[in-house]
Order: structure tokens, then sequence, then C-alpha cells
């Protein structure tokens, strides 16, 4: 009896967490994030460690945020690739850090990253937008 009641409460949760990513008046592009490359000039707001649902508040109350990045799972370290113009004194939501970092193929390097680990959440205006692939990491969901 009681593994029927932690499987029942097991498919609750996932089943409130499926309905938790919809959500009238959105509409939600899977595992995908801004693009490392950007500039991130489009930033309207951050926040760190929250629940979807608390995203989805920040964006109805904010008529500035067209969309927003919401990190589902894990970390996603977005390096600051060589070439790209970035001022790190420019930087007012406090996304960049000077860290070391392992690429995709293993190789290690150092530099400026933007990091972000599951709950974290920015939200931007459309112009300047730039999504690249975050399979597994991050779903952007945006206003309609």
């Amino acid at each position: 009896m009681r593994y029927l009641f932690a499987l029942a409460f097991c498919f609750s949760v996932q089943c409130s967490f499926l309905s938790a990513a919809e959500r009238p008046g959105f509409r939600v592009e899977k595992n995908v994030a801004q693009y490392k490359g950007s500039d991130y000039a489009n930033v309207v707001h951050v926040e760190r460690r929250i629940s979807l649902e608390k995203a989805f508040e920040i964006a109805e109350s904010n008529p500035e945020i067209d969309y927003f990045v919401y990190m589902k799972g894990g970390q996603m370290v977005l390096e600051i690739p060589p070439g790209v113009a970035f001022d790190y004194a420019n930087d007012p939501f406090g996304l960049v850090d000077q860290i070391p970092f392992i690429y995709d193929s293993g190789k290690r390097g150092a530099g400026y990253c933007r990091v972000f680990r599951y709950g974290d959440t920015v939200f931007f205006k459309k112009e300047g937008m730039w999504l690249g692939s975050a399979p597994g990491l991050a779903d952007a969901y945006f206003k309609e």
C-alpha cells in the first residue's frame, strides 16, 4: 500500500510539473537559451533559484519583458567566445564571472563566462533575441 501511495505521489508531482510548464498567454520553446555569443544587452531582469511559477508572475507583471529563459536542470556555463566584444565593467546584472571551465570537447579554458544553475531565470526584451541550443538545460517562454 505504501508503494502505491509513493507511486501516486510521484505521478502527481510529475503532472503538476508538466502543467506548470504550460500557461495561458505564453508559448514555450524547449531546450533553448540566449546564445553565448549574444551581448545580453536585451536583459531586463534576472532572478536566481526561483520556481517556474514565480518566473511567470514576474514576466506577467513587467510589460518590458517579452520572453524569459528558465534553467530547468543542471548547470550551464556560457563562455564569452574569443572575438566577442565584452566590457566587464558594463555588466549591470552581474551575469559574468571570470573562471576556469572545460569545453564540451574536454579542453580546458579560462575567461569570462555566464554561469546559470537550476531555477536561474533571465528576462529579456525581444530586440536582440538570439537563441541557441540548450538540450535538457533551459526552456524559453514567450509572451503571446
